[in-house]
C-alpha cells in the first residue's frame, strides 16, 4: 500500500471515529435540570472590518458569557469584561475608546449579574475560557474557588503572545492564576490544562472542543440540553453568522490561523445540520437580540 493511500485511509479513520463519537454524544440523555443562562457584560464599539475583513462602517457588538447549571456544578463559560473598567476605563488602555457609556454601568458587574439567578462568585465551580482575551477572560480573578479550564497554548500565548497577537491580552485579568515564588505548580488554583478536547462531566453534555483560529489555544463549548438540545457557544472562533454562512475571516490581526478558523466554521456548521445545534456567538448583536437573556434561561 502507497504512503499516500495509507495516509487518506488513517484520515478517513479519523473522521469517521469522530462521527461516531459525536454521534454517540448526541444521543446521550443530558441530566434532568440544566439550565443555560445568557448575559452580557455591555457592549463594545469598533470597526465592523475587525470582525469581517472589508466590510465598511462601525458595529456595536455585544460581550457575552454564560452560565450553566448542571447537577455535578455551575460551570461558566467565560467571565466578560474586567469590572474594573466600570470606574476605570483607563485600564483598558487604548482600546478602552471602544466602551460605551452603557458599558459601564454598575449593574453589569458580575457578581451583580450572577446574582440574578441567584448565584454567586464562591457557587462556581469551573470556568471555561473560550480564549484569555481582556473581554473572554476580564473577570477569571473573581473565582478562586473554581477550576479554570484552558487550553495549554492560549494561557502560554497570553503572558507572552506571538509577535502581532499581543494586542488584546490584559496580563493584569488573569495573573493571579500564577503560583506564588517558590512553588513547583505554576497555577495557584485547580486547572484543567487541555491540548484537545474535554467531555467535562463525562455524559456528553458540556462537551469542549479545542479550535486553534483566532488565538494559538482558542476552544469552543457544545452544551446539549435535555429540552433545548445542543447549543454551542462560540466564543470568538466565529463573530457573525454571515461570517459562518458565507465563511468570511476576520481581521488579519483576529486570525492567528485563518484556515483554523475556517475549520471551526466547518464544524459549528455539522453540529446544525447533524444535531440541529443552536449557536450563540459572543458578539453577534442580531444573534444576541434573538436569545433569551438571564434570568430567563433555556433548559
Amino acid at each position: 500500500m502507497g504512503s499516500v493511500l495509507r495516509n487518506v485511509l488513517v484520515g478517513l479513520a479519523t473522521v469517521a471515529g469522530a462521527c461516531v463519537w459525536l454521534a454517540a454524544l448526541a444521543s446521550a440523555a443530558s441530566p434532568e435540570g440544566m439550565r443555560l443562562y445568557v448575559f452580557s457584560s455591555g457592549s463594545l464599539t469598533l470597526d465592523k472590518s475587525a470582525l469581517q475583513t472589508g466590510a465598511p462602517g462601525k458595529i456595536t457588538v455585544p460581550v457575552a458569557f454564560f452560565l450553566i447549571k448542571h447537577p455535578k456544578g455551575n460551570v461558566l463559560f467565560e467571565t466578560g469584561n474586567n469590572d474594573k473598567i466600570i470606574t476605570d476605563p483607563t485600564y483598558w488602555g487604548p482600546l478602552a475608546e471602544m466602551l460605551s457609556p452603557e458599558s459601564r454601568k454598575p449593574d453589569l458587574a458580575i457578581d451583580l449579574q450572577l446574582d440574578k439567578v441567584g448565584v454567586k462568585p464562591s457557587d462556581i465551580n469551573y470556568v471555561i475560557l473560550g480564549h484569555m482575551h481582556l473581554d473572554h477572560a476580564g473577570n477569571v480573578g473573581k473565582f478562586p474557588g473554581a477550576t479554570i479550564v484552558y487550553q495549554r497554548d492560549e494561557i502560554v500565548n497570553a503572558f507572552w503572545p506571538k509577535p502581532g497577537f499581543g494586542c488584546c491580552y490584559i496580563t493584569a485579568d488573569f495573573a493571579m492564576l500564577r503560583n506564588d515564588v517558590g512553588q513547583n505548580a505554576p497555577n495557584k488554583q485547580k486547572v484543567i490544562e487541555l491540548n484537545g478536547d474535554l467531555d467535562l462531566f463525562g455524559d456528553g453534555s458540556i462537551y469542549i472542543h479545542r479550535n486553534v483560529g483566532h488565538t494559538p489555544g482558542s476552544q469552543m463549548a457544545v452544551v446539549r440540553l435535555p429540552k433545548t438540545g445542543p447549543v454551542v457557544l462560540t466564543s470568538d472562533t466565529c463573530y457573525l453568522m454571515d461570517n459562518l454562512q458565507k465563511d468570511i475571516l476576520p481581521s488579519v490581526a483576529l486570525a492567528y490561523d485563518p484556515a483554523g478558523i475556517l475549520n471551526g466554521y466547518a464544524w459549528i456548521k455539522h453540529l446544525m445540520s447533524a444535531e440541529g445545534a443552536d449557536v450563540i456567538f459572543a458578539h453577534d448583536p442580531e444573534t444576541f437580540k434573538k436569545h433569551k437573556q438571564a434570568p430567563e434561561f433555556y433548559e
